[in-house]
């Protein structure tokens, strides 16, 4: 019995694979014909100078993840390409890092031939944009006809391939600017609370047509996305217990920020300089104390990583020693009350999720070290939570989005799915590759064609109407 159903379910792969390749013939007959041109598109400006992200007066009345402003919007593939998909931004109340009313933006997707009137799931996207500046953020960087200045996010763009595998399932997707107006990247809780008021907004937004508060809810993110994700999963128990959250997944989520000083004269070296940035724009005392010690230079270089998105910074902040940015030795400067006080507060672990956790990391990582999630999945589960932790030996920073996405979606397929039984205890697994499983590589197939059908204006996701 076990020998046929083996053999059944290789041939339905068989032509799964077979029905792709067809399609995949299809959309290159349609390339070759020339059937496929991109909509030009106005320009559009950035936050900045965009009147929609002001926010409007009273809004501190209002209750978190109220939406307070919607429009709809066009996404496009690196901002020219348009993608067949309905999606808006909503601006919704929120919460900063100091439990003062905020505002934020989120951009909301649903796949094109969706029903309105039929009920589905919600993941909420954590982007890795990386910036103190908030013109980077995805909300801006997505839209079909940012132009060059949305160009200097592309890095964003590649995040569109994971959308695309969210929305083929049929789901709807919240994909929240959680750093907030202001850039707030590396500071404690408050990306939390953007991402879960931007649940919030999601599951009140009329257009959307979610079930409210039963909506089954998932998080996803990576990297910086995935510290924000993190800091969703802990502030969620506490901050917005109502959410009815199946799943969160995490890759390589930077969970501790001082943990990335190892970098330092790396080609890695400007996530240390962005982190700093961001802080200093978030805690008043921080940036007193951390430019009183810079050196005219480092002064003049803390100002630039300000103004720039992560690729501009990435590639003009290659192999920097922070050393010659200050005016004492490093480790005098972390041990400073007012420095030391802030990093602190921005290490995960010392909240426990109550929703299960997906967490994947590359064990030779040159970016966040493995020790820190090694780490984080230990506190999680002497705390009780629910922690599926994947060590995979074969990635590294940069190959590990593309490599743990399949088994990611198919791990938030199992959570989202109909009565999905609960996820307990702690399991960690150390692998060669995530993608070294059959399942993973026909996802990966799947979420290729689909991502590709995307860029080609073709629609994602089932038909429902």
């Amino acid at each position: 019995m076990s020998v046929i159903k083996g053999d059944q379910a290789r041939r339905g792969r068989s032509r799964v694979v077979a029905a792709m390749l067809g399609v995949a013939v299809t959309v290159a007959a349609t390339l070759l014909t020339g059937g496929i041109t991109a909509a030009p598109a106005a320009a559009v400006p950035p936050p900045s100078q965009d009147a929609f992200y002001q926010p409007p007066d009273g809004f501190e009345a209002s209750a978190p993840g109220t939406v307070l402003k919607s429009r709809e919007v066009r996404l496009a593939v690196v901002t020219v390409l348009p993608l067949n998909v309905r999606s808006w931004q909503l601006m919704y109340r929120t919460t900063d890092l100091f439990e003062q009313p905020a505002v934020a933006v989120s951009t909301v997707v649903l796949p094109a031939g969706a029903d309105p009137n039929r009920s589905r799931p919600l993941v909420s996207l954590q982007f890795y944009y990386d910036s103190a500046n908030p013109d980077c953020s995805p909300s801006f960087v997505l839209r079909q006809g940012a132009g060059l200045p949305g160009l200097e996010g592309i890095h964003s763009q590649s995040e569109l391939i994971a959308l695309a595998a969210l929305i083929s399932q049929g789901w709807a997707v919240s994909i929240p600017d959680y750093e907030g107006l202001q850039g707030h990247l590396a500071v404690e809780k408050e990306p939390g609370y953007l991402t879960l008021d931007g649940i919030r907004a999601a599951q009140r937004f009329e257009p959307l047509g979610l079930d409210g508060a039963n909506t089954p809810v998932a998080m996803w993110g990576y990297s910086g996305g995935g510290m924000g994700s993190g800091w969703a999963a802990e502030m969620q128990p506490s901050y917005a217990p109502e959410l009815n959250v199946k799943g969160i997944a995490l890759g390589a989520p930077t969970s501790d920020v001082v943990s990335l000083l190892h970098v330092n004269g790396s080609m890695f070296s400007s996530l240390v300089g962005i982190g700093m940035a961001s802080l200093a724009k978030a805690y008043p005392k921080f940036k007193e104390v951390t430019y009183r010690h810079l050196t005219p230079e480092g002064e003049a270089y803390m100002d630039r990583v300000n103004a720039q998105c992560l690729p501009r910074n990435a590639l003009t902040s290659m192999f920097i020693d922070y050393q010659r940015m200050l005016d004492l030795p490093i480790a005098d400067f972390l041990a400073l009350p007012e420095i030391k006080e802030v990093f602190d507060s921005t290490v995960l672990g010392r909240h426990i999720p109550t929703a299960p956790i997906f967490l994947y990391q590359g064990v030779f990582d040159e970016a966040v070290p493995v020790w820190s999630n090694d780490r984080l999945a230990q506190q999680w589960c002497a705390g009780g939570a629910a922690v599926t932790y994947k060590r995979d030996h074969l990635s590294e920073h940069l190959s590990l989005p593309t490599l743990g996405m399949p088994d990611t979606v198919n791990w938030l397929k199992a959570r989202l799915a109909p009565n999905a039984p609960d996820q307990a205890g702690c399991r960690t697994e150390n692998v060669v590759s995530m993608l070294a499983d059959v399942n993973a590589l026909i996802t990966q197939i799947e979420i290729n064609l689909n991502a590709g059908f995307g860029a080609l204006g073709f629609p994602i996701g089932p038909r429902e109407r």
